[in-house]
Order: C-alpha cells, then structure tokens, then sequence
C-alpha cells in the first residue's frame, strides 16, 4: 500500500519540484541581470553566477552516483 501511495504522490511532487526549479531559475536570471548591470567584466559575472548556484551541489552528487 506505501507504493501505491507514493504513485499517487508522485505527480504533486514533480510539480512542487518545477515550480522550485522555476523560481531558482529566476532568482538566477535576476542575480546576473544585476551583476552585468553594476558594471563588473561578463568572465567575472559567470563566475560567480556559477559558484553562487543552488542547483550545483545537488546536480554534482546526482551525477556522482549516475556515474557510478
């Protein structure tokens, strides 16, 4: 019955995912929006866009153990 359960979760899951995925996604457009608008050089602002990443961490693990 718990399996069952959690199929019948699964798409209230997937939904809260995307809507998370699309606010990140956001936060991020508007992070380098204001980082280019302050002036700084685009190399720098790649940079930190990509180290500021919320999304980084997780993607690196899941890949980690797809890989393995």
């Amino acid at each position: 019955m718990g399996l069952f359960h959690f199929f019948l979760r699964l798409p209230v899951l997937a939904f809260r995912m995307a809507g998370i995925v699309r606010v990140s996604n956001r936060a991020k457009r508007r992070f380098r929006r204001e980082l280019v608008e302050s002036g700084l050089p685009d190399e720098i602002v790649e940079e930190l866009v990509n180290y500021f990443n919320p999304s980084t961490p997780l993607r690196e693990t899941l890949f980690r153990f797809s890989r393995r």
